[in-house]
């Protein structure tokens, strides 16, 4: 299996602390592959020095590295970057990289590691108060981050890479604690990459993702809860939707289902659901394959399902999916509606726009190159979503507001030019398979969702860490 490496062009430096990309289902999903593939690559150029200190032997007191020599080293096994491109690459996320430094390197139970240490210190498996530090456990390497952004509260990053030839997968990890109101709280990221022979005879990487998010407690106004987002298979994917694993180790990602099962503690205000108790907030994402325009093909979630009911599974439950028009039907529960919402949906996630959530005629706006225009009250409390059929007509009392960027996940400020091509996209494909055909999430669904093996281990493997005396250990 061809190992991740690291590439100039493709590494991403991060400019926000977090485990994970703010996205909702398949589409987080999709995105956590890339985001954590990217991280750890980062991680490589900012720990380079580390890294190489973990091959020298330990030492009671701190050593000198050179940093020719770990230049060196980092080249050896990364032969297609050049010292230019790494010293730019470092010079960006830990320009203290850039010089000779003291290092301590311990040996603690079996596990190695190293952290940046001044001249003469002594060195001890006490790395909690250090800002970087790196270990390794067998093939596993684990780097360590901490964040003092107060003098009271500080910030754990943790990322891990093992690359098990035994096995035949690499697994990475992304993790981020902090102490919150007397408890640890933040969220941890799984991808396993792995490989299937299918019944064609090729072989394709295969992908498990998961993300376990924990909040605690609502506390005021602040919301908590927890989540877990996982599929209910490893996928892969391929141009052929119907190709098959020889073993039915993995599905195809057509053939998969990625699931949510989220507890929210505060306010819900739904059609059959009013309360100020924790509810179970539960997704379900069906994803096909679509064509666009220039015949390759993508995928999106044909069917975004959602399911609410209090967390004593008992009472009402409010059970619906993300389409682009329904009818009333009071059988169903749906009133009469055209807001484009499959549309919104999917653009928005797939292009990791946050905060504004462009509307249908937004996107279609963007789309055409006219002015994105999207509609809210004089005090910008409250907003219009217009008809997908009738853009133009607006309630009295709503004003125009004219966009020429949105934020994307990241922070950034993106253009709405440049989304052009990709409105285009999504507007094109919206009716290559029926919105809201599957069967909407029904409460014994719920039930065997929550009760299913593999919720159970990957909740059990996920949440382990917020169990610790300390969740930022990297010695175990």
């Amino acid at each position: 299996m061809k190992k991740i490496l690291l590439c100039v062009a493709s590494l991403f430096v991060a400019n926000q602390v977090s485990a994970a990309p703010h996205l909702q289902g398949y589409y987080q999903a999709k995105e956590l592959v890339g985001y954590t593939v990217n991280k750890i690559q980062q991680n490589k150029a900012e720990y380079f020095m580390l890294d190489y200190a973990l091959t020298k032997p330990a030492q009671p007191q701190a050593q000198f590295v050179a940093y020719n020599d770990a230049l060196g080293y980092f080249q050896a096994k990364n032969s297609g970057v050049n010292g230019d491109q790494f010293k730019r690459i470092v010079q960006k996320v830990n320009p203290e990289g850039l010089r000779d430094q003291y290092v301590c390197r311990t040996d603690a139970s079996g596990v190695k590691l190293a952290y940046i240490a001044k001249r003469d210190e002594g060195c001890s498996s006490n790395y909690d108060n250090k800002p970087m530090a790196i270990s390794q456990k067998g093939t596993k390497i684990t780097f360590f981050r901490r964040w003092d952004f107060d003098p009271t509260q500080s910030h754990f990053d943790i990322q891990s890479y093992d690359n098990n030839v035994a096995t035949n997968t690499e697994t990475l990890t992304l993790d981020y604690v902090l102490k919150f109101e007397g408890r640890w709280i933040g969220n941890s990221v799984r991808v396993i990459k792995g490989q299937t022979v299918l019944k064609d005879s090729s072989t394709q990487p295969t992908y498990d993702v998961a993300n376990y998010q924990y909040s605690g407690p609502r506390s005021g106004i602040i919301t908590g809860g927890e989540s877990l987002l996982y599929s209910d298979a490893p996928y892969f994917i391929t141009d052929n939707a119907e190709d098959t694993a020889a073993d039915n180790s993995a599905n195809h990602v057509a053939k998969t289902v990625f699931n949510t099962f989220g507890l929210m503690d505060g306010n819900y205000r739904g059609r059959n659901v009013n309360t100020d108790r924790p509810v179970y907030w539960v997704n379900r994402d069906y994803v096909s394959q679509y064509t666009l325009e220039n015949n390759t093909k993508a995928y999106f979630v044909s069917d975004p399902q959602n399911f609410v009911i209090d967390t004593s599974m008992t009472g009402p439950f409010d059970s619906w999916v993300w389409v682009d028009e329904t009818v009333w039907d009071p059988e169903k529960g749906t009133d009469q509606a055209s807001g484009g919402d499959w549309v919104s949906h999917a653009f928005n996630n797939t292009y990791n726009i946050t905060g504004e959530s462009p509307t249908f005629c937004m996107i279609e706006d963007i789309a055409k190159g006219r002015p994105v225009t999207g509609y809210f009250t004089e005090d910008g409390k409250g907003s219009w979503v217009p008809s997908m059929n009738n853009c133009k007509a607006v309630d009295a009392g709503f004003v125009p507001r004219i966009y020429t960027h949105f934020t994307n996940g990241n922070g950034e400020k993106v253009a709405v030019s440049s989304l052009r091509q990709s409105a285009q996209d999504i507007i094109h494909v919206r009716t290559q398979h029926p919105q809201g055909e599957k069967e909407l999430l029904t409460l014994d669904d719920v039930k065997a969702m929550k009760s299913s093996p593999r919720y159970l281990q990957i909740k059990t493997d996920l949440s382990q860490r917020l169990g610790w005396a300390k969740p930022y250990d990297i010695l175990k």
